[in-house]
């Protein structure tokens, strides 16, 4: 194809392409078998990677829920870590949040929280009394049943930068942090095991010894039946002050949780938060321990990591199927060189030139590989669709084919067309027209 008249060289080229395609038709049944090779190869592979795909979104989403722009404040607990061993420990207190809010201007909002272990049994009030049996212990009464349960106290603010969301009655309200009052909410999982399908709001539960009213209930987080579960709708949530005052007997915080003022500031955001607490702890005598701040979007960055690493993995699993697949097409193009070099020696005798018998032999490997790789995309597209149909799948975590699967896809469908091609292509290039009559 050496014109330099683009028109010629552009007729030369469809000819090329016609008679290619031309060639296959006269090879039908070896042309799909190697089709359906490829079709196999890349169906494993759009299929294994859609799989990865849509658990990363889900997951994704489970963990932008929780909040991206978060950073977690914990104290490592070994004097020797770091600062005078021979003070008292250090340990995060409501002055710390306070001393943050006041220090520094990197945060929209922080909220402390601390936790307990408590059995939780489901009342009725009758008028100001508990009806207990006989041994004093409070009694399960109208469904309700008793359960071991973890309680979460929250500052104000900490449903928000939780995004937990409210399914039926209230949060507690800013006086009721404020004056650690008996108010509940539940996760959508403890209300389920407590009350069964009755209305838990307005109701009232035990916690340990203490009666509570359920002020609430939130929204599912996870999946209410399936693999897919949360721990956070088992949770029981009060107000931090009273989780400090009825089962910690301190108003210690287990965590603090910081909620970035602007997204991508968290290294600066880290830098400032440790050093207002390191001087408010100092401040109280609190100099044995160290302050460890962990930033959610780095969870994040490392969790699309592994993830990513395990779409490549599956890409080279599905993608043994489709070294086969092309392994066959070079063999049915071989097989073609042999079986057609009479043909190959009178076009080169009549003025084709090698590189016309090298695109001509390219282009049926092209046409091979595009053709099943194609139908092998249509074939996985369905197949996800059907997947997503499937109950215990949770919303969100269907598998799905994105545009740059199906764009990566076509690119390896062509790089895989060259790689089985080009041997052939060249060996067929190669035959010499004299030779080939006279192998004739």
């Amino acid at each position: 194809m050496s014109y330099r008249n683009p028109i010629a060289a552009g007729i030369v080229l469809t000819s090329l392409i016609v008679e290619a395609f031309a060639n296959l038709r006269s090879r039908r049944m070896q042309a799909a078998l190697s089709a359906f090779g490829i079709a196999t190869g890349i169906t494993a592979v759009v299929l294994l990677v859609a799989l990865v795909s849509g658990l990363h979104r889900y997951a994704l989403q489970s963990i932008r829920s929780l909040g991206a722009d978060l950073l977690q404040v914990s104290i490592e607990s070994d004097p020797s870590a770091v600062g005078d061993p021979q003070g008292h420990p250090m340990v995060l207190r409501p002055d710390d949040l306070l001393a943050l809010r006041r220090g520094s201007s990197m945060f929209d909002l922080a909220v402390a929280e601390n936790s307990a272990s408590a059995v939780v049994r489901g009342v009725v009030v009758q008028g100001t009394l508990v009806r207990q049996d006989q041994s004093g212990n409070f009694v399960a009464v109208r469904g309700a049943r008793a359960m071991q349960a973890q309680v979460r106290g929250f500052t104000e603010g900490g449903f928000d930068l939780q995004n937990l969301q409210i399914e039926s009655g209230r949060l507690p309200l800013p006086a009721e942090h404020a004056a650690g009052a008996r108010v509940a909410v539940l996760g959508a999982m403890a209300a389920q095991r407590i009350f069964n399908a009755k209305p838990a709001v307005g109701e009232t539960i035990v916690l340990g010894e203490w009666v509570f009213r359920v002020a609430g209930v939130l929204k599912w987080v996870g999946e209410p039946e399936g693999e897919f579960r949360n721990f956070l709708d088992e949770l029981v949530f009060l107000p931090f002050e009273t989780v400090a005052a009825v089962f910690r007997g301190n108003d210690t915080a287990s965590t603090l949780r910081l909620r970035l003022r602007t997204p991508g500031t968290s290294t600066a955001a880290i830098q400032e938060a440790r050093g207002v607490i390191v001087r408010n702890q100092r401040a109280s005598g609190r100099t044995a321990g160290q302050v460890r701040i962990r930033d959610a979007a780095e969870n994040l960055r490392e969790f699309t990591l592994v993830v990513n690493g395990l779409k490549l993995v599956a890409g080279l699993v599905g993608g043994i199927g489709l070294f086969v697949g092309a392994v066959g097409v070079a063999n049915v193009l071989l097989v073609s060189v042999r079986e057609r070099t009479t043909e190959i020696g009178v076009r080169r005798a009549v003025g084709a030139t090698r590189r016309d018998i090298f695109v001509g032999f390219l282009v049926e490997a092209l046409g091979i590989t595009l053709g099943g790789g194609l139908i092998g995309l249509v074939l996985a597209w369905i197949l996800t669709k059907i997947a997503g149909l499937i109950p215990s799948i949770p919303d969100g975590a269907e598998p799905f084919v994105s545009p740059v699967t199906a764009l990566t896809a076509v690119l390896l469908l062509v790089l895989v067309g060259l790689v089985a091609g080009v041997g052939p292509a060249r060996r067929a290039a190669a035959v010499y027209p004299s030779e080939a009559l006279r192998a004739e």
